[in-house]
């Protein structure tokens, strides 16, 4: 191709579209130019996620819009669901042209043409950290992957299947990118993968996450603390040992906000799931410890309900657990049967009614956490914000346009923000009130 057109369809975790956005520039320094629709595009890639059943039809549904809407374009199908959405539909008119599993995606940098038609051969996939670097986003908080692939098999969940074992970016290689992107001017980068917890586990040399966390302040700190910040996407609770809080008290840059991959409090359910290397009581003990150098600290958790087997004294459980815990918010979902799974396979599936009903009460506790949470954000005097772009669709903002400071609360700022916002640094600001929205806030005097 001469000159040609691409366009991309994302679907899943923030690692799909960091691994997106490393496609769009490589594509974009081989001369392709991204469009806005299908129907413009020489070639259209679709980079899908199988987290889900649903991720699945998401794919496919995807697949039917891009024949109907493009019939002239090449249609490339990579990502986690990749392999299984093409048996389905390989016989059909809606079929991919290629189809790059997860292993191979990173033969895309090389350019669409450098894979063939057909389903791709994994035999010779390099076992190494998939070659993606990128130095912008098209969001204000550019994603930093660090790790890629599972080894540990939860019952409920398919990844390790289609993302591979565990694989560790080079923690120079994470840190140049950090660097670069800093550079660039983003004032907040979320370090992420598919499951942090194993970083290292294939290269001794490279240490733990810890290890990871500390090289990345200790380099990027000297330049940029006070001016941009590290937010970390995903822990588990057995990594906050000792040693982790010493790491995250020494850190100058890192938010003070953990996310963690909970999923339930009742011992008994997080055996079934496969995740009785830790317990609950390891959470509130790290909390409890934080929080003497965390005053202000927001907590976020990945909550699941419902699963085979669960009694009513199980989400009793989780309920009082959420009720006590300083939960900013929480992703609550109803359990999902995933087929190719352990967990699909268990006895105890339960009505999905009865499973609603308790997600439903363990959502309204995060609320109730939630919303005191933020109304507690108003007697602070101080807060940074990181910033949207001050543009949309290239003209200035003439309304509040919104920006998430360093608790994981939404900012409203106000049109004045937009010139302090071009120098895409953190901005101090001072909360007003609290709307459904988030925090409506106002620029301090040392922000103009």
């Amino acid at each position: 191709m001469c000159a040609w057109k691409f366009h991309f369809v994302t679907f899943g975790c923030k690692v799909n579209q960091y691994e997106t956005q490393a496609l769009r520039e490589a594509w974009t320094a081989q001369g392709g130019t991204e469009c806005d629709s299908p129907d413009a595009a020489d070639v259209v890639c679709i980079n899908s996620c199988a987290i889900t059943a649903r991720g699945e039809r998401d794919a496919r549904n995807a697949l039917f819009r891009v024949r109907r809407d493009a019939p002239g374009a090449r249609v490339l199908l990579t990502g986690c669901a990749a392999r299984l959405v093409a048996g389905q539909t390989a016989a059909g008119r809606d079929a991919p042209d290629a189809v790059i599993v997860q292993e191979a995606k990173s033969r895309l940098l090389a350019g669409p043409e450098s894979v063939a038609d057909g389903l791709t051969d994994t035999a010779d996939a390099d076992a190494a950290f998939p070659p993606f670097e990128i130095s912008g986003f098209r969001r204000a908080r550019p994603v930093l992957k660090v790790q890629d692939g599972c080894r540990h098999r939860c019952t409920y969940c398919i990844v390790p299947l289609t993302r591979g074992a565990c694989r560790s970016r080079d923690p120079f290689d994470a840190i140049r990118e950090a660097r670069r992107l800093l550079k660039a001017g983003y004032a907040e980068l979320m370090i992420s993968g598919i499951n942090l917890r194993q970083y290292g586990r294939d290269k001794a040399e490279y240490g733990d996450f810890w290890s990871l966390l500390q090289r990345l302040d200790a380099a990027l700190a000297p330049e940029f603390a006070g001016r941009a910040r590290l937010r970390i996407s995903s822990l588990e609770p057995s990594q906050l040992d000792a040693r982790g809080l010493d790491i995250l008290r020494g850190c100058r840059m890192v938010c003070p906000h953990l996310h963690i991959s909970l999923q339930h409090a009742s011992p008994a359910v997080l055996r079934r799931m496969g995740r009785g290397h830790y317990s609950a009581d390891m959470l509130e003990q790290a909390v409890h410890e934080l929080r003497a150098h965390w005053p202000v600290m927001a907590l976020g958790a990945d909550l699941l309900l419902g699963f085979p087997g669960e009694s009513e004294e199980d989400a009793r459980c989780l309920l009082d657990f959420v009720e006590r815990m300083p939960f900013s918010y929480a992703h609550v979902f109803p359990y999902s049967r995933r087929p190719g799974t352990a967990a699909d396979r268990m006895d105890g599936q339960l009505p999905q009614q009865l499973k609603q009903e308790r997600a439903a009460r363990v959502r309204a506790a995060v609320t109730e956490r939630q919303e005191a949470f933020r109304e507690a954000q108003l007697r602070l005097p101080r807060l940074l914000a990181a910033p949207e772009a001050p543009m949309q669709d290239g003209r200035p903002r003439n309304r509040p346009f919104k920006g998430v400071n360093e608790y994981y609360v939404p900012c409203l700022l106000p049109p004045e923000a937009a010139q302090a916002a071009e120098t895409h640094r953190l901005i101090p600001v001072r909360p007003l009130e609290l709307t459904p929205k988030g925090l409506r806030v106002a620029l301090l005097d040392e922000a103009r």
